[in-house]
């Protein structure tokens, strides 16, 4: 079954960033397409699309899962300082 947060689901999510990392490191946003991700990622566009809009939809969610990266590695010292 394809529940929202499977494991299937988890590694492909998990390759799509990947892919979309390795390409923000040669390309701007802009030049990153769907289909060169998936090739990349080795993985369907169907797959791309049941989990992201678009590169920018990738992007966005990347940019939160970094932010709140950040955020729960440094919660003691925010808690902290502005408690």
């Amino acid at each position: 079954m394809n529940t929202p947060d499977n494991k299937r689901r988890r590694k492909s999510k998990e390759k799509i960033m990947k892919a979309f990392v390795r390409q923000l490191q040669d390309k701007e946003l802009a030049e990153i397409s769907v289909t060169e991700i998936c090739q990349e990622a080795e993985i369907n566009r169907s797959t791309f699309y049941a989990n992201y809009l678009d590169v920018y939809d990738l992007a966005e969610q990347f940019g939160q899962m970094m932010l709140k990266g950040f955020l729960d590695m440094y919660a003691e010292e925010i808690e902290y300082h502005y408690h």
